[in-house]
């Protein structure tokens, strides 16, 4: 089983999506032979980015959407008083930028968590990309559904849902993500702090410690570092979908407020 840390090399094919070890995961899943080439002589370059600078920021016109390569991505949302708000994590094969589509700049700022790649994808090359190859429609098409799906989970969770339920339901998401691109799904590294866990989940730092603490106690899972194991799936789906007398008091309406009207971004997709 491949692992987030070891499943990319930086060799003289490594800019070929015919060797990228993503391929079957992101936009050029289902493309083949003249259509692959096709699709690679539309694509840009890839771009390397360091841990904490942006791809694109808030603001910026709009011109390409992205797929990440390698590493981790968060999105991120400014409110209006001026306190940012994580809208998605994104992995590798999942699709960036669709933001900006509609009013030709983006609304949101997306920020490298960890080293990684990133594929640039010229948009107007893209559109007439996708008028000529159905399989490559399709895949835009599947991966715009999971954002919205994911936006609908997302919302039902923090209207419902209290914080070991939330945290167990991001847990189980992410497994999910990372098997669905041939990774490990019990074992995976978590490049975000434990604030940005709580940024996005509507909760603060101490109440993601003492959740996960709870969750190692209980043998659900073990930590090293930033390093998760999930030691108990069928625990943490009971702890993800168990009825609660109340939804905890987290701040919904600052998160509600931040989300809503706003293009799909998110980036936790549920478990394929």
């Amino acid at each position: 089983m491949a692992t987030a840390q070891n499943a990319f090399s930086h060799g003289p094919a490594w800019h070929s999506c015919g060797q990228c070890t993503m391929r079957s995961y992101c936009l050029a899943g289902g493309l083949d032979g003249g259509q692959l080439e096709k699709f690679e002589s539309g694509r840009g370059n890839v771009r390397i980015l360091q841990g904490g600078q942006h791809l694109f920021r808030a603001g910026d016109k709009f011109s390409a959407l992205y797929v990440v390569r390698s590493g981790m991505v968060k999105a991120t949302v400014t409110a209006e008083d001026g306190e940012e708000q994580i809208t998605g994590f994104y992995l590798p094969g999942e699709i960036l930028g669709i933001d900006g589509i509609g009013g030709d700049r983006h609304t949101t700022s997306v920020t490298a968590l960890e080293t990684c790649s990133v594929c640039i994808l010229p948009f107007q090359k893209l559109s007439s990309l996708v008028r000529e190859l159905p399989a490559l429609q399709q895949q835009l098409w599947r991966q715009t559904s999971r954002e919205i799906t994911t936006r609908q989970d997302l919302l039902l969770a923090m209207g419902h849902k209290d914080a070991e339920a939330r945290i167990a339901g991001f847990l189980l998401s992410l497994s999910g993500r990372f098997k669905r691109i041939g990774f490990s799904a019990s074992s995976f590294n978590l490049p975000m702090g434990r604030h940005d866990i709580g940024n996005y989940l509507g909760m603060t730092l101490e109440t993601v410690s003492r959740v996960l603490s709870r969750f190692e106690k209980a043998g659900l899972l073990s930590k090293d570092r930033r390093n998760i194991t999930l030691r108990d799936m069928p625990g943490l789906t009971d702890a993800c979908f168990a009825r609660h007398a109340e939804p905890a008091a987290t701040g919904l309406p600052r998160r509600a407020a931040a989300m809503r009207g706003r293009p799909v971004t998110a980036g936790v997709a549920a478990a394929a």
